[in-house]
């Protein structure tokens, strides 16, 4: 019996199988805490921390890799999910405003362009914020400081970010049963940017800290 359990699990259809469970688990957890909505940053956060933990550091234990950083980033989570909000319903506003006008009384034509002002801090920070609370134990004054830096010393990469994000929202709404699959799988694309990002960043931090060690360092020998 042990030889005939072993050769099944073995198996490449068990493998195949097995692999498409645990996307299907993750991808199930983040669509179940994203229903109360402002919770969505919090899963976006769990989600992908639990893709780094599954795919990079080869850690099995999805449900409670993700539970934990749902609970340790609900708090930021919910915040910057609701400060998004906030911008958007502002520029929905904004653009109803540029359709319709106030009062019957029709807005400039550049009113339009101007209506997509409130997205701009959604669009500049949203990109990495998630992805540092997962990883990260920051402020959220730091996470939100730390996001824009990075999209701005990383403008390709950021926009590239935003384009995979958008596909996989498109292709759910189109084909809902691949909301599933999608996210585990988008998530994974995007790890494989974001953290370049975060080494790249981290390797500047730890040579600047060297150089301010060897500027000490000269300073009191000239003492």
């Amino acid at each position: 019996m042990k030889q005939s359990f072993d050769k099944i699990t073995n198996s490449w259809l068990y493998r195949i199988g097995a692999a498409i469970g645990n996307v299907v688990i993750i991808s199930g957890l983040f669509l179940l805490f994203c229903l109360p909505v402002v919770t969505i940053g919090a899963s976006a956060s769990a989600l992908y921390y639990t893709v780094y933990r599954k795919y990079t550091k080869k850690c099995d234990s999805i449900t409670s890799d993700f539970m934990r950083s749902l609970k340790q980033n609900l708090k930021s989570g919910i915040i910057i999910n609701v400060i998004s909000m906030v911008f958007i319903a502002l520029a929905a506003l904004c653009l109803y405003y540029a359709s319709n006008g106030i009062g019957g009384v029709k807005l400039p034509d550049w009113y339009s362009v101007v209506a997509f002002v409130p997205l701009l801090p959604v669009i500049l920070i949203l990109p990495y914020a998630y992805a540092l609370l997962a990883r990260f134990s920051n402020s959220l004054k730091g996470t939100l400081a730390n996001s824009y830096t990075l999209c701005m010393i990383t403008f390709p990469k950021f926009i590239l970010i935003w384009i995979i994000v958008l596909a996989a929202i498109a292709i759910c709404l189109v084909f809902p049963p691949a909301a599933l699959v999608v996210p585990v799988g988008a998530t994974y694309l995007l790890q494989m940017i974001i953290e370049k990002v975060f080494e790249k960043a981290i390797s500047v931090e730890e040579n600047r800290g060297k150089k301010d060690d060897t500027l000490e360092s000269e300073e009191t020998e000239d003492d």
